[in-house]
């Protein structure tokens, strides 16, 4: 039964209410009729599981914890104010839910989350509580309700290989109804642990019909995403992992609360997921605060693919006088600036001592060579984690345990970011250092997870929980500390790159692919969910690197932001020109880059290792008056070489393919194998 309906922009907003689950909200296409509510067969929207609630479905245990006793509530009150809804929800027995429901009207993003209130007298103890919950979700264009047909969107991420979508038939995924309701089909995943972009992104889609439902979560820690189907509709919810699946539960004493980080949502007439992440993208970037030298996109130069850990006085010195002339904005220190006596410096995080070999003169006397040849000093740090040859690694009072025993991994323990003590050491560490020696920049990388968590909380998940909270409130310590501080986040590359995190931060680091052929279809794939401008690809120069393989590198880098490496020091002028001559071009279509769309995407490469093929990448202004296309071509066969660039002319150019337009298209002629090229094109009109 419709209890209440809203349209904000193209989507009618419906909460439903059903006669055994709760009040359902359902999220349709606003042109889409629906000439029965009643037969979306919604779930309810509030999906929690208080300890000692019983099942109301059978065969779930195991599979889910969504619909439990505890989502059976009824609305006690709901109001809209301007684009955002409130309601709230009680189940009579002073178990209090508030739903929240935000509208962005420029992208058409909804924003969800919700908040338990314990209303009793007594301690109750959460198993789950999700951002969010859809329902009523089915395949518009069948003859009969039901979600034969649809598809599930998923985006796949490994170690240098982020964000890789994937998409599956419900039915391929044994999601398809059968003859009756027994037996719950739910497709449940996600990642337990500290590196949220492990196995998978925090994002899903569900496409059939011509409409795509998408959602994507702030998960800082372990999520968990699930389609679920036990009636002719199906549902999507996610948020924070389970008792079940991340081994969470958080205790609320009498009077006490606890709200869920936000899901974003969004529901459009197409089945063409760049749309959706176009629209997420927008909405990421817009609620960006960054210090005023990122305005410009800078382009930055790190050191690692150079000194590979062991930078110093003498080399950086070096490395700034072969760069002088190249319009860098920000120079980085990578790993091994604290370079014990007595062993290497891969192991040696936690004590971050500078390396008095490495810095005969101190570091801040190098940020001062850095500042005067005209770019911003930064530096790297893994703060949250200490190494096995470091001597905090001994130091148990400040190491996160499980079940009483330091928890190790390989050659990494985790520093316990709750405790005082660990608290006041990396004030004096991490927040004094950097003030004291002038950064303006810190790199902070995180190369290990600690999986379910550990000791110090009611279970596991939710230690791991508040600590990742700690780590999140590092970074506004960081801006105090130092004030217009530009933040990059790294974790083995990009596996923290959630949106929370990203919306803090200035920069990430796309990935750990440093100067592999594949970079390009890494920084395409990762730019669905980061906006351009805080994705840092690298371009690293080797000394005998070929024009061709030049402009490879600067042009994969231009689905972001350019961090050159590599070689500077050994390079010829011709060379150090098409250097410069790649960042000009992208210097002029930093617009594009920065704030348009993915307009097209081909790509035919299926094993990245082995890449064959080609991908081209199409971006267009927001007002469409300008278009930047990116050309990789690896390895024979080419399934197609051309685009579509129809009522442009060619403005600028910077590659070595062989190309011509004509008759609306850019074709490129197969010449030669890993070319690439970047084009800027402009309305004729």
């Amino acid at each position: 039964m419709l209890y209440q309906e809203y349209i904000f922009g193209d989507t009618a907003v419906r909460y439903i209410q059903t006669p055994d689950l709760g009040v359902g909200l359902s999220l349709l296409p606003a042109d889409l009729p629906v000439e029965d509510v009643d037969a979306l067969c919604c779930d309810s929207m509030v999906q929690a599981a208080l300890r000692g609630a019983r099942n109301l479905i059978d065969y779930t245990q195991g599979v889910t914890m969504r619909n439990s006793s505890s989502v059976l509530l009824s609305v006690q009150s709901q109001r809209r104010e301007g684009d955002a809804v409130v309601t709230v929800l009680s189940d009579g027995q002073g178990n209090e839910y508030v739903h929240h429901l935000e509208y962005d009207a420029a992208t058409g993003v909804f924003a969800l989350w919700a908040e338990y209130r314990n209303r009793s007298a007594e301690a109750r103890t959460l198993e789950s509580l999700q951002s969010f919950s859809i329902s009523g979700i089915f395949h518009p264009a069948r003859e009969k309700i039901g979600t034969a047909g649809l598809r599930l969107v998923r985006m796949t991420s490994a170690w240098s290989r982020e964000c890789r979508l994937r998409s599956d038939e419900f039915c391929d995924l044994g999601l398809d109804m059968s003859w009756g309701r027994y037996g719950v089909k739910c497709e449940r995943f996600g990642q337990v642990g500290s590196m949220p972009n492990r196995g998978y992104f925090p994002f899903a889609a569900v496409q059939g019909g011509g409409v795509t439902w998408a959602a994507m979560l702030e998960a800082p820690y372990s999520w968990q995403l699930e389609v679920y189907q036990e009636r002719e509709t199906c549902a999507l919810s996610g948020g924070l992992a389970d008792y079940e699946f991340g081994r969470w539960c958080k205790t609320i004493p009498a009077g006490g609360q606890f709200a869920t980080h936000r899901a974003y949502l969004c529901v459009k007439r197409t089945e063409n997921i760049d749309d959706v992440c176009n629209d997420f993208v927008h909405y990421q970037d817009a609620r960006l605060s960054v210090p005023a030298s990122e305005e410009e996109m800078p382009v930055l130069f790190n050191e690692y693919c150079t000194t590979w850990g062991t930078p110093s006085e003498e080399n950086i010195a070096a490395i700034l006088e072969s760069i002088r002339g190249i319009p860098f904005g920000t120079f980085v220190i990578d790993a091994g600036w604290y370079l014990p006596e007595n062993c290497g410096w891969c192991n040696a995080i936690g004590d971050w001592n500078e390396s008095k070999k490495l810095f005969p003169h101190g570091i801040g006397a190098v940020v001062s060579a850095i500042n005067a040849a005209g770019m911003q000093a930064g530096v790297w740090f893994e703060f949250e984690n200490v190494g096995r040859d470091s001597a905090k690694f001994a130091d148990e009072k400040s190491l996160l345990h499980r079940d009483g025993v330091p928890l190790t991994s390989k050659n990494r323990r985790f520093l316990d970011l709750r405790k005082p003590g660990v608290q006041r050491y990396l004030q004096k560490k991490m927040l004094d250092f950097l003030a004291d020696k002038g950064f303006s920049y810190i790199k902070i990388d995180y190369n290990d997870t600690f999986g379910m968590g550990g000791d110090g909380a009611e279970s596991f998940g939710e230690s791991g929980r508040q600590i990742t909270e700690e780590s999140l409130a590092y970074l506004d310590r960081l801006k105090t500390a130092v004030p217009g501080i530009v933040i990059e986040n790294c974790s083995s590359g990009g596996s923290r790159i959630e949106p929370l995190r990203m919306s803090k931060v200035s920069m990430c680091s796309f990935s750990d692919a440093h100067e592999c052929r594949e970079i390009p279809l890494v920084a395409a794939n990762v730019s669905r969910v980061v906006p351009a401008r805080q994705s840092q690809i690298w371009a690293v120069i080797r000394k005998d690197d070929t024009v061709d393989r030049i402009v490879w590198s600067m042009t994969a880098a231009m689905f972001g932001r350019i961090c050159v490496s590599g070689d500077v020091h050994e390079i010829n002028e011709a060379q150090k020109a098409k250097i410069k001559e790649g960042i000009e071009f992208y210097n002029a279509v930093k617009d594009v880059v920065r704030g348009g769309n993915i307009s097209a995407f081909f790509c035919d490469v299926r094993y990245f290792r082995e890449p064959k093929g080609c991908q081209i990448y199409q971006k267009t202004a927001p007002d469409g008056r300008r278009m930047l296309v990116l050309v990789h071509c690896f390895e024979r066969p080419y399934e197609r070489l051309e685009c579509d660039v129809s009522g442009y002319k060619l403005a600028a150019a910077y590659t070595t393919l062989d190309f011509e337009v004509s008759g609306g298209s850019l074709r490129f002629l197969p010449t030669g194998e890993y070319r690439g090229g970047a084009f800027l094109f402009e309305k004729t009109d």
